[in-house]
């Protein structure tokens, strides 16, 4: 087993997850991941409730997270806007448990890592690699690699747990 499995299934471990992509599965268009243009995305969170329901709810991730410490559970998703981050917090909240003081929202992807940084601080006493990020980036995983010692993990390891 990779040491990677290992530290997710580690009980220490503190686990910080993306929204879209991770929590949330992308199908929110009729025949693509996704039915707006980041423009038009931006504009519809502004204008109107965007639904984040159960019909977005990754069976596979809720049952991994299903028997964690939801305390040790956290949110780090990016946002165009105050209102886009309500309706995330709540999709985490409603159907995952996550704790609402663990859900932070950043306005670019390279911000993560600052946000991974905030939240190691909440546990001075483990190691580094016990703080896992779980993103469908590669490009905010590489970020957290080069300028941090925690975990990064692909959504693409949970196909095969």
């Amino acid at each position: 087993m990779a040491k990677i499995k290992e530290l997710l299934n580690d009980n220490e471990s503190v686990m910080a997850f993306d929204i879209d992509g991770v929590l949330a599965i992308m199908e929110w268009g009729e025949h693509n991941h996704f039915g707006l243009i980041d423009d038009d995305w931006k504009k519809a969170c502004k204008e109107k409730v965007i639904e984040f329901g159960e019909d977005k709810v990754s069976k596979t991730m809720l049952k991994f997270i299903r028997d964690k410490d939801l305390s040790r559970m956290h949110v780090i998703t990016m946002v165009y806007g105050d209102r886009e981050g309500e309706f995330k917090k709540v999709f985490a909240k409603k159907y995952y448990g996550i704790p609402e003081e663990n859900f932070y929202t950043v306005s670019s992807n390279k911000e993560k890592v600052e946000v991974l940084s905030k939240i190691k601080n909440k546990y001075p006493d483990i190691k580094d690699e016990k703080i896992i990020m779980i993103d469908d980036s590669t490009e905010v995983l590489n970020e957290i690699m080069k300028k941090s010692n925690y975990s990064t993990v692909h959504i693409s390891s949970f196909l095969d747990m």
